[in-house]
């Protein structure tokens, strides 16, 4: 007997092949590690770039939601597709089941299953099998002071910049019990009382509320416009002090204190690059490295036809 779901799917696309077989869909795969060198905190960006505000995908979060509770959010909850396409409203639900994220994200990210894009669908997250940087990741973890921080591969279609959107990436520790998105400490610090109490980093720096401040968080925006570009906007962040100059109350007095605080660093990786197709590329940076292969793949329309017409073909 055919398998119905499988042919209505195809007899779906097949009615609006013209709009699938317009998309190009392309296998990202990425990996990033911190490479340890000289580079001191006195040579730390001395702020935090601020977060972007423009809506990502968001393919990590329903992995280990689940995990946390062992179920989705609720029995509607947010799949990758409802991340990919109604973000706000994902967040929204999962602010307010009140479920405690993981304290730490491990470096290697998959789906439990292999999984395949579908025409006009979102970017999937893929599996482990479907991985193909294991001996560039060996090779690498061999090296003195290098430490992997991120790797995953997902399935997604190419759209101009205009409307592109970009992936979130976030894993390590999660700092929020100690600093804010903007690196101040939360926890007050002991200070004489002839010192005063303000914000040194200024308003215009928004607060953490309550959201998770990653070790590696950012985002990677792939686009098509005639070739292939990525941009990168990524922090990778490192526990440390400052010393802040502070003025004297007297105003008669040309001296100032100096206030030594905790800081969260934030090592900022921001390029904007042209790539080709099936060559694997690397992102340098003082304190990280990031391999990224864009790969050309069978087209979501293409594999459903073959499956269809394979399956057709049994009976």
């Amino acid at each position: 007997m055919l398998r119905q779901p499988l042919f209505i799917i195809a007899l779906l696309f097949s009615s609006n092949s013209a709009f699938a077989q317009e998309e190009r869909w392309f296998e990202v795969e990425v990996y990033l590690f911190e490479r340890n060198n000289s580079l001191s905190q006195e040579q730390a960006p001395k702020y935090v770039p601020a977060q972007s505000r423009k809506k990502a995908v968001d393919l990590i979060t329903p992995i280990f939601s689940t995990s946390i509770t062992g179920s989705s959010l609720d029995p509607q909850g947010c799949s990758s597709h409802d991340w990919a396409t109604n973000a706000d409203t994902c967040n929204q639900e999962f602010t307010s089941s009140q479920v405690n994220h993981l304290a730490n994200i491990p470096w290697s990210i998959a789906a439990p299953t292999e999984q395949y894009g579908q025409p006009g669908g979102p970017a999937v997250l893929l599996s482990n099998e479907q991985n193909q940087f294991a001996d560039i990741i060996s090779k690498l973890s061999r090296e003195k002071g290098n430490k992997s921080l991120l790797h995953m591969t997902w399935q997604q279609s190419m759209l101009p910049r205009h409307r592109a959107m970009p992936v979130k990436l976030f894993s390590g520790q999660d700092y929020s019990d100690r600093f804010e998105l903007n690196g101040q400490s939360v926890t007050p610090q002991e200070t004489s009382s002839d010192i005063p109490q303000f914000d040194f980093l200024g308003s215009s720096f928004s607060l953490n509320d309550d959201k998770p401040v990653w070790e590696l968080d950012g985002t990677l925006n792939i686009y098509l416009d005639h070739y292939l570009y990525v941009e990168t906007a990524l922090n990778l962040r490192e526990e440390g002090t400052k010393v802040l100059e502070v003025m004297s109350r007297d105003a008669d007095s040309d001296e100032g204190s100096r206030l030594t605080t905790p800081f969260l660093y934030a090592h900022l990786m921001k390029q904007n690059r042209r790539l080709r197709s099936d060559q694997i590329h690397y992102f340098d940076h003082p304190r990280m490295g990031m391999i990224l292969q864009i790969r050309k793949m069978q087209q979501p329309l293409d594999r459903i036809e073959e499956e269809s017409t394979q399956l057709i073909t049994e009976q």
